[in-house]
């Protein structure tokens, strides 16, 4: 049967069955294990889990933080996006590629910064102070920590709904005798709530989703979240355990699906916002004046939230002792240690270089094959290609790695059965799974600006499905090719949440080695540093990579 299908209904159709295992199979198998470990319905690690005061209080924990991380990042976003939105600073755009850096940015190594600058013991900070006034090991530096990397997550959206809104409805208030704060407030704000809903849901589920700041900050302080307990139950060994991780990562998945859908139908109620070609100027707020002291302000902030927290990295990069502020303390005895004398470095890094590659590779190539069906095709249901490609992406990296574990750590060939845990292509394929949405996304946008008539040209002139995919598809989509690839290559390179559950001896990741050296194995210190260091640096490279090839459509 299979044999007679054209190619394009043969690649689409194995493109859907490909999308369906990688994205929905998992969970269902996830569900299906949990409620029903022996065939018939059990609760029995539902009422372990809930019977447990820990983890009671993990769950109470994860709302805590959700909720202030995100009341913070609203507070720090919405300033930021009305000054460098409306009102007359200059060099906006390189004010928002500075506030949005933090986003390219793993949280992980944000909490390795803050750990050097707030420990109560040799913290830089509490050194130059003389006095141990900051402690990071607490409910507020968790939070802070989460909140100056998500704050991103509203920016980004409250830029782009400014950016995309009708300013005729503003220019009426503004002939009207309304000045530019009170249209804010009046006009360009109340339209924008769609946007700023989504984002604060977005920075909510990314909190309740976090695994390294959590484990790096919360776990010291005894303040455990959700992630980290799921963590815990599925490093006990035993099947008790995992099954009792998994009835913790239902609760989050059902979490993060209302998350989901919630915000599908805010991006869905934006159509009231009026978008239309641009008619007319949007009022810009004259700052006068206020122009040095909001520059001062802006410069502190990101200070206080980038460069502070790199600079001591660097410091303890450098340091040769940890803890001791003096010239004579500086060398690259750290860099040499990690890069010329541990064995595990080079294989960290060819393994994350190499699942970053085929994962981006792989995603891309499907991604195309999924918007191609969404954007291009008139098939019933294609709309729910997206949703099922969200999924993987919008569920906590800890709950996609269990369902991955419990799905496909072991498979059957031919009656033979392979292990699949603890192996590169098992981490490729959850990495596949995880960033999917990004591919079908970027994709989807340059197909959509394509004109279907330049391939009905191709067919009309003898090009089969193929030839046209090859000579007209292909060379009109680099860009968004390109960008796709480098979007997933970028945070899957330094993926920590999933990889610490899936990998092991042999697969570690950078990630995991990052966050081994920081918990475990780094008596000297300093050498999680020098990784955080390289990450930052590699992240900022493909970062510019993006925005030039993308001529500054992607990247920050």
């Amino acid at each position: 049967m299979l044999n007679k299908l054209k190619g394009p209904q043969f690649t689409l159709g194995l493109s859907l069955i490909i999308l369906f295992g990688l994205c929905l199979y998992p969970f269902l198998i996830l569900i299906a294990k949990v409620l029903f470990p022996a065939g018939d319905f059990s609760a029995e690690f539902f009422m372990k889990a809930f019977h447990s005061k820990s983890t009671l209080l993990a769950m109470k924990n994860t709302i805590v933080v959700s909720t202030l991380t995100a009341f913070i990042s609203l507070c720090l976003a919405l300033p930021l996006a009305f000054l460098l939105s409306r009102t007359d600073l200059k060099n906006k755009k390189k004010w928002r590629t500075l506030f949005c850096l933090p986003y390219a940015i793993p949280p992980y190594i944000g909490a390795i910064a803050w750990i050097i600058l707030g420990n109560p013991k040799m913290g830089l900070l509490n050194l130059i102070a003389g006095e141990s006034w900051l402690n990071i090991y607490s409910m507020g530096g968790l939070i802070w920590v989460m909140s100056s990397f998500f704050y991103t997550y509203i920016l980004l959206s409250l830029l782009t709904a400014f950016d995309r809104m009708d300013p005729s409805l503003e220019e009426a208030a503004r002939l009207s005798g309304a000045g530019p704060f009170k249209v804010f407030l009046d006009i360009t704000l109340p339209i924008s709530l769609p946007s700023l809903f989504s984002g604060l849901l977005l920075v909510f589920l990314a909190s309740a989703a976090s695994f390294g700041v959590p484990a790096m900050i919360g776990n010291p302080a005894q303040i455990y979240l959700m992630t980290t307990k799921i963590y815990t139950f599925q490093k006990m060994g035993s099947m008790s355990g995992i099954f009792v991780a998994g009835a913790l990562s239902i609760i989050l998945l059902v979490l993060s699906l209302i998350v989901l859908f919630s915000n599908q139908r805010l991006l869905k109620n934006k159509k009231f916002q009026v978008v239309s070609g641009k008619s007319a100027r949007p009022s810009f707020l004259k700052l006068n004046q206020y122009k040095w002291p909001v520059i001062i302000l802006l410069c502190l902030f990101f200070f206080l939230v980038f460069v502070l927290p790199v600079l001591g990295i660097a410091f303890s990069a450098f340091s040769k002792v940890q803890g001791t502020l003096s010239f004579s303390n500086f060398g690259f005895q750290n860099f040499f240690k990690i890069f010329f004398e541990m064995n595990e470095t080079p294989r960290a890094l060819f393994n994350s270089f190499s699942l970053a590659f085929w994962a981006a590779t792989i995603a891309t190539t499907l991604g195309l094959f999924l918007s191609y069906i969404n954007v291009k095709t008139r098939i019933k249901g294609k709309g729910l290609i997206e949703t099922f490609a969200s999924l993987p992406y919008a569920s906590p990296g800890t709950v996609a790695a269990l369902a991955f574990i419990l799905a496909y750590s072991r498979i059957s060939v031919f009656g033979y059965s392979l292990s699949l845990y603890n192996t590169l292509p098992f981490i490729i394929l959850a990495y596949i799974a995880k960033y999917l949405n990004f591919g079908v996304r970027t994709t989807g946008d340059g197909l959509s600006q394509i004109d279907d008539v330049l391939a009905e040209a191709a067919r009309v002139s003898g090009a089969d499905w193929f030839t046209t995919l090859r000579t007209v598809w292909f060379p009109l989509m680099k860009p968004a090719l390109v960008a796709s690839w480098f979007l997933i290559f970028m945070p899957a390179f330094s993926e920590l949440t999933m990889t610490i559950l899936l990998s092991g001896p042999g697969t570690e990741t950078l990630g995991t080695l990052i966050f081994q050296l920081q918990e475990y194995g780094d008596a000297s210190g300093g050498g999680a540093a020098v990784l955080a260091l390289f990450t930052i640096g590699f992240v900022a490279l493909i970062n510019f990579i993006v925005k030039f090839i993308s001529k500054g459509k992607y990247g920050l």
